[in-house]
């Protein structure tokens, strides 16, 4: 009977342990969020609640301040890169007064640190900002994806759109390799300086509620990883319309590490403006199929004019229709092929850097030729300007009116930029 008596007790026994472990490890996961002593294992998806508690202490808000006159210029966001304090911005975030403002960085906590511009890349919109003596409690830096992101994946934008701190919207990834067109007009907030006149390759669009106030924001994954910096939007009204753009990882990752260390970052160039080919241009130059890029211009002294590129042209008749074309057709980099321009800023950027030598692969007279070159820098906006000429970009729409926007993208894309 005293065996019974035993079996019974240690039975009540290890079933009260069983229940304290099961209660004292809700109790850990109830409120380990806000103590912040919930571990998440590193490569693990978040749920969305557990993604903004960590996330969102990086996200700062960027307030402009025009010295001159000490007003708000205009609000956008970021997020903290690394443990030394750096922030990664867009660069129409900043440029107002090209660049010569005072800078506040708020964190959701409500902290606020004075900053100094590092330095700006306009080509990829990106830039960078430096904390004055910040507290290193407050500096938590984001970890940078270093995988692309596919359509349909989970994209977290966190920002503060229309100065509303410490907002999330979720969506998905929309497409990937976007061409961004950075050129166009003003923003009527940030954009201070000159847009430029190149397109920004490998862009990711997504369908996450981004708006004014958004930019400069991180895109991240389920994972807590950025993949991506907010930067446009489509919109008639300013406001979202579920088609938002931000510049990928990848790009981020190199542009703004050598904002760091050098103060600027240089894009590998080509010289060559030229139109994508259309099916009446395959038919005129015999082409199977409708893919490559015909050269119509060649800017003077870049590597493409030393390399030995011919400039080509497109003749019309009176209603419009293309009579004639010429020149060289790239349909190949470094053997891989190129279908449009997209293709070649693609490789360029994801590949390739200053001083590489590249080759491309092109129909010139019914014959393949391929041309090899060293990689130059890409001109700076007062180079651009000053010459008049621009490089590795599409030409105006055929038989078009000339536009700085790319016939490809609505107008109103290029007249905006969301903040």
């Amino acid at each position: 009977m005293m065996r019974k008596y035993m079996f019974i007790l240690s039975f009540i026994y290890v079933f009260y342990l069983v229940i304290l472990g099961s209660n004292q490890t809700y109790q850990h996961q109830v409120f380990g969020q806000s103590s912040g002593q919930t571990q998440i294992p590193s490569g693990s998806e978040l749920t969305l609640p557990n993604l903004f508690a960590s996330a969102s202490k990086s996200v700062v808000q960027v307030t402009i301040i025009d010295p001159q006159s000490g007003s708000q210029q205009g609000i956008g966001s970021g997020f903290v890169y690394d443990s030394a304090g750096h922030i990664a911005t867009n660069n129409h975030v900043v440029a107002f007064n090209f660049g010569n403002n005072e800078y506040i960085v708020t964190f959701l906590n409500g902290n606020a640190y004075e900053a100094s511009l590092v330095g700006n890349d306009p080509f990829s919109d990106l830039a960078v900002l430096k904390l004055l003596n910040p507290k290193a409690t407050d500096v938590h830096p984001l970890t940078l994806s270093t995988s692309l992101p596919l359509v349909g994946d989970t994209a977290v934008a966190i920002g503060n759109p229309f100065g509303l701190s410490g907002s999330l919207t979720v969506g998905v990834i929309s497409a990937v390799g976007r061409l961004l067109p950075t050129s166009g007009g003003q923003d009527s907030q940030f954009m201070g300086s000159t847009a430029s006149s190149f397109d920004i390759p490998d862009v990711i669009q997504t369908d996450a509620a981004i708006n004014p106030g958004n930019s400069g924001g991180p895109l991240l994954n389920m994972k807590n990883e950025v993949i991506g910096i907010n930067s446009a939007i489509y919109s008639n009204t300013g406001s979202n319309a579920g088609i938002g753009f931000a510049i990928p990882s990848s790009t981020i990752k190199k542009v703004v590490q050598s904002i760091i260390t050098s103060g600027e970052y240089q894009h590998p160039y080509l010289g060559v403006t030229g139109v994508d080919v259309t099916p009446q241009l395959a038919k005129i130059f015999g082409l199977v199929d409708a893919k490559g890029f015909l050269v119509t211009d060649i800017t003077p002294g870049s590597p493409a004019s030393r390399a030995g590129f011919r400039t080509g042209g497109v003749t019309y008749d009176q209603q419009g229709q293309i009579t004639n074309s010429y020149g060289d057709i790239i349909i190949k980099i470094d053997g891989n092929d190129v279908r449009k321009i997209d293709d070649i800023l693609t490789y360029l950027e994801r590949e390739k850097k200053v001083n590489d030598t590249v080759t491309l692969t092109v129909i010139r007279d019914n014959q393949l030729t391929d041309l090899s070159m060293v990689l130059g820098a890409r001109p700076t906006q007062q180079e651009d300007l000053a010459a008049g000429e621009f490089g590795d970009q599409s030409a105006p729409e055929l038989g078009g009116e000339y536009s700085e926007c790319p016939s490809y993208v609505p107008q109103s894309l290029c007249d905006l930029f969301a903040q």
